[in-house]
């Protein structure tokens, strides 16, 4: 079995090099020599198995029965899809197509060799995308968008920006639409207004006042006048606040501490719509799994609505006082949200 097997090529489309049947079996019968050497039939419990129908080789087991396999051709193919669907994004591409351990794992890289970033040694990298994929557990579903020399299997950059990243289990709450249009979105963002975003690439801003300006934000209740017409204390959407403090404190290894990595964690809410996160309660320790999504709504509602609200942020006061790098939380203001 050789270990990597590699095809370049410039059609977007072409997905037919991982074009292989994978099926899975939860809670599989399997038969087992027991002491006596004689062949006996056990059930694997809560146990998944995925394996190739054609050729019956095993490809591996998880031991979530929520596992959620994502087929190659098709992963690749929903790609190919949303960078063919965007009129901004140059159509003259280098596709890049590996698989490692016999299909196990896979990864596409699709580069615009018309979108590039000057290094500051004054080399230059083009703007790409990668999604890393596996079917037998080993890998987390992976998509980056950046301009970077080279992205090796552990998620390293070398040389470049990585722009946008996430990396997701194999589990039920996996959105891959979700995550492949905001990879498009960064890539228009860096044909249509390069300048922007290298601006927020590179400006800086500490976690307190990212929590202030949330709170102040988007993050913010409504909460009205009181019947006299004096303004009452400021609220705060708690789970929605802890959800943009997550998202931006588990990119800082990877984008910074940057409006660019704030950025990210809207735009991750606007497009993620049944995203969970993980939370700890404050007074027990205990951590669980929040969902962003309300019971009964109605997805491309809660996009559009999302969508509207990240907007309207970014045309604020603050927002702009942010992104110049002149923000300043007032004196005397509390962080206790």
């Amino acid at each position: 079995m050789q270990d990597t097997i590699t095809r370049e090529h410039d059609n977007l489309m072409d997905v037919s090099f991982f074009d292989f049947p994978i099926k899975k079996v939860t809670s599989p019968t399997i038969k087992l020599k027991n002491s006596d050497g004689y062949l006996e039939e056990v059930k694997m419990d809560k146990q998944v198995i995925v394996y190739r129908p054609d050729t019956m080789e095993v490809l591996g087991n998880s031991r979530s029965s929520k596992y959620k396999i994502i087929e190659p051709a098709m992963l690749f193919q929903k790609h190919a899809e949303k960078m063919m669907s965007s009129p901004d994004l140059p159509k003259n591409v280098v596709v890049t197509d590996s698989m490692y351990e016999g299909g196990r794992k896979q990864k596409r890289t699709v580069s615009f060799p018309d979108l590039t970033h000057v290094m500051p040694d004054n080399s230059k990298v083009n703007m790409r995308t990668d999604i890393f994929n596996s079917v037998d557990m080993s890998w987390m579903y992976q998509a980056f968008a950046g301009a970077y020399r080279d992205l090796c299997r552990n998620s390293l950059v070398f040389g470049g920006t990585r722009m946008f990243h996430v990396k997701q289990k194999h589990t039920t709450g996996l959105n891959v639409n979700a995550t492949l249009n905001q990879i498009t979105k960064t890539i228009e963002m860096f044909n249509e207004n390069k300048d922007l975003m290298d601006k927020m690439i590179k400006q800086e801003i500490s976690i307190e006042q990212v929590a202030y300006i949330l709170a102040q934000n988007i993050a913010k209740k409504k909460s009205g006048l009181s019947r006299y017409g004096i303004q009452q204390k400021v609220e705060v959407n708690k789970k929605l606040m802890d959800y943009f403090l997550y998202q931006f404190d588990k990119e800082k290894s990877n984008l910074g501490s940057t409006v660019w990595n704030l950025f990210n964690a809207l735009t991750h809410w606007s497009t993620h719509i049944d995203d969970t996160f993980e939370r700890e309660n404050e007074e027990t320790g205990e951590v669980k799994q929040v969902s962003m999504t309300r019971k009964g709504g109605k997805t491309h509602t809660a996009q559009v609505k999302r969508e509207d609200k990240v907007r309207e942020f970014m045309n604020t006061e603050d927002w702009g006082k942010m992104l110049q790098g002149v923000f300043i939380i007032p004196k005397g203001a509390s962080l206790q949200f």
